[in-house]
């Protein structure tokens, strides 16, 4: 892949990762995101996501920072024919 491509897009993904730094989604979206249940809850355990809950009621849902799991996204498998494009 020419340089000039891979430049182009670190500077897309770090200004996709300023931009979600002040949303957050939900408990069931990190998990699709991250690649599983297991995977987010290992990442809260370690400290690469931050998350929060609201104080009140029991019901109140989990918010995750969107671009913590946007940084902990877990990579398709099928996505070698997507990067063979990008180097033709």
């Amino acid at each position: 892949m020419p340089e000039i491509a891979v430049d182009v897009m670190a500077q897309k993904y770090q200004s996709l990762l300023r931009r979600t730094e002040r949303l957050h989604v939900s408990y069931r979206k990190a998990v699709m995101l991250v690649g599983g249940e297991k995977r987010l809850e290992r990442l809260m355990l370690d400290g690469k996501v931050r998350y929060s809950k609201p104080e009140g009621s029991a019901n109140t849902m989990w918010r995750f920072n969107l671009a913590d799991i946007v940084r902990n996204v877990k990579p398709l498998k099928n996505t070698s024919y997507f990067c063979e494009t990008l180097t033709q």
